[in-house]
């Protein structure tokens, strides 16, 4: 059989603090410092309206990508296609444009 329900003015035990101290802690200079700097191969900066565009093209450990960041209002917002996929995706871009000026 439950328990009854408490009546509402009945004031609740407060719920024990959590204990974290049985966490450990990681070096984050250590894995930062192993991780190496892009090396930037390419980029421009452009200004449209309130906007403002980095496009790079970048190389890291892992391979080249195209990094293309837009700044505004003091938000950031970052996309990469790799290397593999920069044409297909300037490509799309391109479709976009030229179905976008033609009439349906």
């Amino acid at each position: 059989m439950p328990p009854p329900p408490r009546p509402s003015n009945e004031i609740k035990p407060a719920k024990k603090a959590a204990d974290f101290s049985s966490i450990r802690q990681i070096d984050c200079g250590k894995v930062a410092g192993s991780r190496k700097m892009d090396n930037i191969i390419e980029a421009k900066e452009l200004q449209i309206e309130r906007k403002h565009f980095y496009v790079e093209f970048r190389e890291n450990e892992r391979g080249r990508f195209l990094r293309i960041t837009e700044e505004a209002h003091g938000r950031r917002n970052t996309i990469i296609v790799p290397s593999t996929g920069v044409g297909d995706f300037t490509a799309a871009i391109a479709d976009v444009l030229s179905n976008g000026s033609t009439p349906p």
